[in-house]
């Protein structure tokens, strides 16, 4: 039941994703609270930023938060998350505390890296998430390592999500670690967010259009589906099929059409190579959240109103904690720098 008629790389004509039936009105509950959440975190960074409160750098996800929200759905809690330089979604997704992310990036000790990696660096072992990689597709040899490791030493059906952009996919490790992962059959789920921009360079001129990818892919003797990233009910169904697949002891590669909504980063002027209106002009018709919103405010005794306040105060709180936490003395400068036994406190 993937939807992959209309191109979520063009902002033209309306979407709103597979119905939600009264039976499926709790699971779709939960995947508007999480896309809920990381929509708000990400708003409140920014703003944070403008306000002066943060610095570094920031790569928002603005848009594509049923890909984070709706894989991480199907996962468990001994399963692990590898991402990527656009990953706070996915810690958010995969169970990192929103108090733990805003503190790292006010640089303080309660921060989920201990105010030490900033945006971009991101992890959080006991959620499962291995954590961000500023190295574009680098997270994912770590996954598909991680996932055959753990099958060896402890057993189990635990399996390894790696989340790659495009760009990422014409990275060698991306193919040498699908060719790796298939000959070692390691359990691990490779989730190429197609945003349609490497960049600037857009994703169909290199690959073609949606759906190209898990067609590359397919090449390999690696299973590969693709869904339409802008409804959440589809990605956590395509997600669900695909993670049962992996548990059984072989990787496989899922492809998400998203739209990267925000500049690459908040220095990026975009508009050099994209109308200005672009973000703009998609989310009034693709927005994932909001079409969810109105497929579930058609049934009566929706909880939509009710998990929007509930959000919105807890992530006030969330904040407001995180900024008044301690930050980590100059002293502290050279710990973590290399291997030592303060790191099994972290392990």
């Amino acid at each position: 039941m993937t939807q992959t008629a209309a191109n979520p790389h063009s902002p033209a004509g309306a979407f709103t994703g597979l119905p939600v039936g009264p039976a499926d009105l709790d699971a779709a509950h939960e995947l508007y609270r999480g896309m809920t959440v990381v929509r708000a975190v990400e708003l409140e960074i920014e703003k944070m930023h403008r306000l002066g409160r943060m610095s570094g750098s920031f790569h928002s996800s603005l848009g594509q938060e049923a890909a984070a929200v709706g894989v991480c759905a199907a996962l468990r809690g001994g399963d692990m998350v590898t991402s990527t330089h656009r990953g706070h979604g996915h810690a958010l997704a995969k169970g990192v505390p929103m108090e733990g992310v805003f503190a790292e990036l006010f640089g303080r000790t309660s921060g989920v890296s201990g105010g030490r990696g900033g945006s971009m660096h991101l992890h959080d072992r006991r959620s499962g998430f291995l954590g961000e990689n500023a190295i574009v597709a680098g997270g994912l040899p770590w996954a598909a390592g991680a996932a055959w490791a753990r099958r060896r030493r402890a057993g189990g059906d635990d399996i390894a999500v790696a989340f790659i952009g495009d760009g990422g996919f014409a990275q060698g490790v991306t193919h040498e670690t699908l060719l790796l992962a298939r000959f070692w059959a390691s359990p691990c789920l490779i989730v190429c967010e197609n945003n349609g921009l490497a960049h600037s360079m857009p994703s169909d001129r290199l690959f073609g259009p949606p759906g190209s990818i898990a067609r590359i892919v397919e090449g390999t003797g690696v299973h590969a589906r693709y869904v339409d990233g802008r409804d959440v009910v589809a990605v956590a169904e395509t997600a669900r099929e695909m993670v049962a697949r992996v548990r059984a002891g072989t990787p496989a590669f899922l492809e998400c059409g998203v739209f990267r909504v925000r500049p690459h980063s908040l220095s990026d002027p975009d508009y050099r190579y994209r109308p200005k209106s672009a973000g703009r002009d998609w989310m009034a018709l693709n927005d994932p959240i909001a079409n969810l919103r109105a497929r579930l405010e058609a049934h009566p005794g929706n909880r939509v109103a009710r998990i929007d306040a509930e959000v919105a105060a807890e992530i006030e709180a969330a904040r407001d904690r995180a900024e008044a936490a301690e930050r980590p003395p100059a002293a502290a400068a050279k710990s973590f720098v290399y291997t030592s036994p303060e790191l099994q406190n972290h392990a």
